[in-house]
Formats: C-alpha cells, structure tokens, sequence
C-alpha cells in the first residue's frame, strides 16, 4: 500500500449520489465566453501576443473546454427531461460599468458588464426561460449568490456540478456546497481548467473528500431509471 492509497483508505471514499428528480439539482458554474480559450487568446492579443501564436498555445484546452462543454450540455438535456433542475450561475457586475466587481476579480481582470461578450452565456448550455440564474462578482457561487437559500428552498440535497474553471470557481462552489451539508458529485469530464496539471490537482484535492465524482454518460445511466 503506497501513502496516497492510505489516505484514502484511511479518510473513506464518497460515494455516488443516487439521484431524484425531486432532491437533486446540476450546477452548471461559469459556462460562459469568459471561460472559454477564445477568450484566453483574445486577452493575449491584447497584452500584444501574435493571435496565431495564442491559439496555437491554447490549442489543447480549447479542446478540453468544447469537450467539456459537449459532455455538460448532454447532462443538461437528460437532467431537463427526467426534472433535474439545473441551476446556472456566472460571472457578471450588477452595473454597467462593472464598478461592482469584486476586489479579486479586478485584479484578474474580470470584469463582466452584463451586455459585455465575456458575460454571454455559452450556447449549448445556456439558460431556458424558468431555469435559475444566479450572478456572482467572486469566485464561489455560495459565498457569491444565495444558491443555498435557493437550494433549500427547492427542497435540493444533492447537487451535480460541472463547468469552469475546475480548480477555481468549481472547486471553490464544491467545497463551500459540501460544507453547507449539499451532497456534490463532479462531473470529471464536464469541467475543464486551463491546464491538465491544475485540473488533475484539483480532482486529486476534492474529490473523495469534498464531492464524489463521475462521468457523463455513467450518471446518464443512473438518470434513465427516474
């Protein structure tokens, strides 16, 4: 037995959520252009990076966010049959001049006015009419928008979780739900990071502890029996 595995023993595992169309609900987090490698290469280019150059060297998350970005939406589509509410929250000021930005985030340099591009939602995700849509102006959807009150007032007690960035605001939201007692599983191929070290540390830090996790189609399995 190595030391890794004896933590994990040690600590126990988390295991899977068992859905209900009545207690569970998807947290999509930040799918939107901000966190897209689009937007990586177009703040490239405007700190003076050749645009080819940009997208050459954002070339392997572009595929990990589309990728994400597929496995999320084909979650979001059975969760919407089978009743599963989903829960869509952003990054997004409240004013137009983005004078409302949190103080980290302004000095990320993220500040998204609501009509600005970086503020639209990703297409294939996006919110339809009814669904919840929460704003936050920092990181963690608990800290950042009254996600628990509204899941409480749901009657929710389990939460699927997937979107961007897994070792930032996923990881932040994950552990902040878990603490507030919510039962999380991340979705492993329904988040994305913009490097595969940041995103296998952060699965390695959670996951088991924090949040259970699992994939796309797995979960959809479990899904069709509601």
């Amino acid at each position: 037995m190595t030391y890794e595995e004896l933590i994990v023993k040690k600590g126990g595992v988390t295991p899977q959520i068992i859905p209900s169309a009545k207690d569970t609900a998807l947290v999509l987090i930040d799918m939107q252009n901000l966190a897209t490698a689009e937007n990586i290469v177009r703040e490239a280019v405007a700190v003076g990076i050749d645009e080819e150059e940009a997208r050459q060297l954002c070339q392997t998350y572009h595929k990990m966010e589309r990728a994400a970005t597929e496995k999320a939406a084909k979650l979001l589509a059975v969760c919407r049959e089978k009743g599963i509410r989903p829960i869509h929250v952003k990054i997004q000021s409240y004013a137009g001049d983005a004078s409302d930005t949190g103080g980290l985030h302004k000095r990320l340099n993220f500040q998204c006015p609501p009509t600005s591009w970086e503020a639209k939602w990703i297409p294939e995700v996006a919110p339809k009419e009814g669904e919840v849509v929460l704003v936050k102006t920092c990181s963690g959807a608990v800290v950042g928008t009254p996600i628990e009150r509204v899941l409480l007032g749901m009657d929710i007690k389990k939460c699927y979780c997937v979107g961007f960035y897994t070792d930032q605001c996923v990881e932040t939201t994950v552990r902040d739900l878990a603490d507030c007692g919510f039962e999380c599983e991340l979705v492993l191929d329904a988040t994305a990071t913009e490097t595969e070290k940041r995103y296998n540390n952060t699965i390695e830090n959670i996951c088991n502890v924090y949040c259970a996790s699992g994939y796309t189609d797995e979960i959809i399995e479990k899904l069709k029996s509601l």
